[in-house]
């Protein structure tokens, strides 16, 4: 259903959240303090970092790789910068994300470097928040949590529904005819999100306006049981077409788990541009991590690796890992065997060879 208008208003002056604060309560006082009041769907996002930080969800940044592994339930992605270590994991909250979600930015208006987790359970969070302000403030709304991430094959970061309560979240267009009278096989909208993402225009990331009101969307609020959360908007099982990255679904099926200790031994991935012979040595490793009866001699350039090994079952084995190892690092090879030596050749794999641009 189209809407004749939409309206998105920031709620401005909300004085700084703390640990314990009654979050309905701040928001109630500044819609009055503002002269702005909720109406009959309305739908209220609300930035889910002011959630956090009134339950107190703080913790230490001294080891902020193991924290994130642990707010997160599989790792998706991991690469290594001069700096940190980078993992996309699917956080322990719902969306799949990077850090998990653990954000530092605006996470304390003290000079403590704390970082900040996500709830938990962020559509019971928008659930309780929601119960809590609708006594408050006796009008029928929905509640959406936002939070921001970045987006595969998408540059930059946009604003997300990481909780829902009250919101037909999901708009299934299927089997309904467009325009020109031919039915829709696949288009179902993700309305929480685009919710999500249009407070943000208004929020802002630099201004420190949490809140916001879209108005104009009344169809879509519904009592908070019949509501989708937002966690059912997470694609899993077989409709998750990427559970992993190029890389790491590679180094899986050669024993090596994005995240596992094996993983943090061998040495996980560098953000590109890197040298040839770096990424030679990490497919090596990889491929020699289920076998060490196999001798190797790298080139210092990367160009050429050579294999020996005592007999030729070792060395077929290593050979086959060793080119599976290198696809994941978007190289190939051509051997040149020899009795029980075999020398392979390195080369780049063009865009075409290598699955396209996009993977």
């Amino acid at each position: 259903m189209a809407t004749a208008e939409l309206r998105v208003t920031p709620l401005a002056g909300l004085p700084e959240i703390t640990a314990g604060d009654d979050l309905a309560t701040v928001i109630a006082a500044g819609l009055t303090a503002a002269d702005l009041a909720l109406q009959d769907g309305d739908i209220l996002v609300v930035t889910s970092k002011i959630v956090s930080k009134s339950l107190g969800l703080y913790a230490d940044p001294t080891d902020r790789e193991s924290l994130v592994l642990a707010q997160s339930s599989s790792v998706v992605a991991e690469r290594r910068t001069p700096d940190a270590i980078t993992r996309v994991v699917a956080a322990r909250s719902g969306p799949v994300m990077a850090g998990a979600g653990i954000d530092a930015s605006n996470a304390s208006d003290t000079q403590d470097e704390r970082l900040l987790l996500l709830p938990r359970d962020p559509d019971g969070a928008a659930r309780d928040l929601h119960e809590r302000l609708a006594a408050l403030v006796p009008t029928r709304f929905a509640l959406v949590l936002s939070d921001t991430s970045g987006r595969a094959w998408r540059a930059g970061l946009t604003d997300f529904a990481l909780g829902c309560s009250g919101l037909a979240a999901l708009e299934d267009l299927r089997g309904h005819a467009d325009t020109h009278g031919r039915d829709l096989a696949v288009t179902v909208r993700n309305l929480a999100d685009e919710i999500a993402s249009a407070a943000d225009l208004v929020k802002g990331k630099l201004d420190r306006v949490p809140v916001a009101i879209v108005r104009g969307l009344d169809h879509l609020v519904q009592a908070p049981q019949d509501g989708i959360p937002a966690r059912d908007l997470v694609r899993s099982g077989p409709g998750d077409w990427f559970a992993l990255g190029r890389a790491e679904a590679v180094r899986d099926a050669l024993g090596v788990p994005a995240g596992s200790d094996l993983s943090r031994q061998l040495g996980i991935e560098s953000v590109l541009p890197e040298p040839l012979v770096d990424r030679v040595a990490r497919a090596v490793r990889v491929a020699l991590s289920a076998d060490d009866e196999v001798g190797v001699d790298l080139d210092a350039s990367g160009e050429s690796v050579t294999l020996t090994a005592g007999d030729l079952l070792a060395l077929g084995r290593v050979w086959a890992r060793m080119e599976v190892a290198l696809a994941g690092e978007r190289l190939g090879c051509e051997g040149s065997p020899a009795d029980l030596v075999v020398t392979l050749r390195v080369r780049e794999r063009s865009a075409s060879t290598a699955g396209g641009s996009a993977g």
